[in-house]
């Protein structure tokens, strides 16, 4: 008897395969994921963090004060696995694959397809966008998670009269705000959205009375956000921070003899912010971003790719005309809302394009690919001798294509990108434990980002000592802080070093294959 394996099943496996494959090494474990890792690994030991608070919401860490639903969400997996990165990156492994279930249960709850359900798990599931934020520590990817579990159930209740979900709905949605800045933005307003479009069924006591208990339930996610710096962060990163506008009004200004109500008005400072806002919105739509060199921070992408395959290009077009032209008005209000709300939290923010903040934008974009591939694939049904010929063509240029990132991803990213990923700190911690009491001083390059709390991850130190001496640096223009000095090791490499000293500094990975020159002095 044949034993039939369902395809979601089969698409579940692969991808958890491409997340879990070597997730241990590569990538290389970044200051951001050791912050939640360590924290977590604090709170197991002492039940306070590095600082020394106790059981926070909202972790200080360098000053960012980070959402901190992930940092307990990873306890369970260091408290069985010890403080390591695939303890660190276990919880967002699970979260990124169960994303992949809940995108397919969504869209055939919206479009009574199975085969678009499929195609929208299966683009998701290799997709390098995805891919690249599942194999780490990122909150985004978790946080993505928890929003479209709650838009799920209350989808459940809009369409099927599941009365339960009306309740449950929430509950995913306070998680996702607890977990990741953007959330806190695209949550509250794809939910809005969704109602308004759903209003003959929002208007009822009991819909109320749901809303009340996810105000209830964040409410204390809000006043920790606001008492612990949230909004001193926002001014760190949020499009403020950039102080291009504000400099070109000035020099615009100083450039007329006269200025009257009329130069006033068209030079505002908030009018070029309004301006610049809206640049850097779009720019979440640019095609160059989406299919050729995708994201500028390292950590976000791949060498030489966009966040998408350009294969996916013909594909995504076509989907936008046959949403355009579906009559299924719930599949098309929530795939065209969440694809224009998406961009919001990243357009806020001085650095945008940002896949890492944009990143539910490919919940929609997985929908619209998936709709273009599907209305090319029931063509190619009426279409006889050209069929097969075609449809291997796709196979294989889809196929040569993730053969294409992966390649990037193991091979070449590691290299080319090892400035960004602080690589070499997993061998380089153990060696300067081992030599620690052998010198007077010791100097680690600060070059890399916050080189102190991954000497805290790699070398497990202990909780209780650093609450007794960890001191922050005064924020820099960004709102973040760092720690200078732990014991007799000092993240930084002055002019002048004493004798009897150790010095492990930067080298250039790709010309010499190391991150770290040792030497002594």
């Amino acid at each position: 008897m044949a034993i039939k394996i369902k395809p979601i099943l089969l698409i579940l496996f692969l991808a958890s395969v491409l997340r879990f494959w070597q997730i241990s090494k590569i990538p290389s474990l970044n200051p951001d994921e050791a912050a939640l890792g360590y924290n977590a690994y604090s709170l197991i030991q002492t039940g306070k963090d590095e600082h020394g608070a106790a059981w926070p919401l909202h972790f200080k860490s360098f000053g960012d004060y980070k959402p901190g639903a992930y940092v307990y969400l990873a306890i369970p997996f260091i408290k069985i696995l010890g403080l390591t990165p695939l303890a660190v990156r276990f919880p967002n492994l699970i979260f990124s694959v169960l994303t992949i279930l809940v995108l397919y249960k969504l869209i055939f709850l919206l479009s009574k397809s199975k085969k678009l359900s499929l195609y929208s798990s299966f683009i998701l599931s290799i997709s390098p966008w995805h891919l690249q934020f599942s194999r780490g520590a990122w909150e985004s990817s978790t946080a993505l998670f928890f929003l479209l579990l709650g838009i799920y159930w209350l989808y459940l209740y809009l369409i099927n009269n599941r009365e339960k979900y009306l309740y449950l709905f929430p509950l995913p949605l306070v998680v996702a705000l607890a977990t990741y800045h953007s959330a806190r933005i695209i949550a509250p307003v794809l939910l809005l959205t969704i109602l308004i479009f759903n209003f003959n069924k929002v208007f009822k006591a009991k819909f109320l009375i749901a809303i009340f208990i996810g105000l209830l339930l964040v409410s204390p996610v809000l006043y920790s956000f606001l008492k612990n710096g949230g909004m001193a962060r926002f001014g760190g990163v949020g499009i403020t921070a950039d102080m291009g506008p504000l400099s070109r009004s000035e020099e615009l200004l100083n450039q007329h003899s006269n200025l009257n109500i009329i130069t006033r008005v068209i030079h505002n400072r908030r009018l070029l912010y309004t301006i610049s806002w809206a640049e850097k919105y779009t720019s979440h739509f640019n095609l160059n971003f989406l299919f050729i060199s995708g994201d500028e921070v390292p950590r976000s992408k791949n060498p030489d790719m966009g966040q998408l395959y350009l294969i996916e290009l013909p594909f995504l077009l076509l989907g936008v005309v046959e949403l355009i032209r579906s009559k299924n008005k719930h599949l098309r209000n929530f795939a065209f809302s969440f694809l224009f709300i998406a961009p919001l939290a990243s357009s806020l923010t001085f650095q945008a394009p940002s896949a890492l903040r944009a990143l539910p934008m490919l919940i929609p974009l997985s929908i619209l690919i998936a709709l273009g591939l599907n209305s090319i694939i029931v063509c190619l049904l009426n279409r006889g001798r050209w069929k097969l010929f075609v449809s291997w063509i796709l196979f294989f240029t889809y196929l040569l294509s993730v053969l294409y990132y992966l390649d990037a991803y193991y091979i070449h990213a590691p290299k080319r990108y090892s400035f960004a990923w602080n690589r070499g700190f997993s061998e380089v911690i153990p060696y300067i434990e081992s030599q620690k009491d052998n010198y007077q001083h010791i100097y680690l390059t600060n070059k890399y980002d916050q080189p102190y709390i991954l000497y805290l991850f790699y070398s497990k130190y202990d909780p209780k000592k650093i609450q007794s001496q960890i001191k922050l640096t005064p924020p820099d223009q960004f709102g973040f802080s760092t720690v200078e000095t732990i014991d007799n090791i000092t993240f930084n490499i002055p002019s002048e070093i004493p004798d009897h000293s150790l010095i492990i500094d930067s080298s250039d990975f790709e010309s010499t294959g190391q991150s770290f020159r040792i030497y002594t002095k």
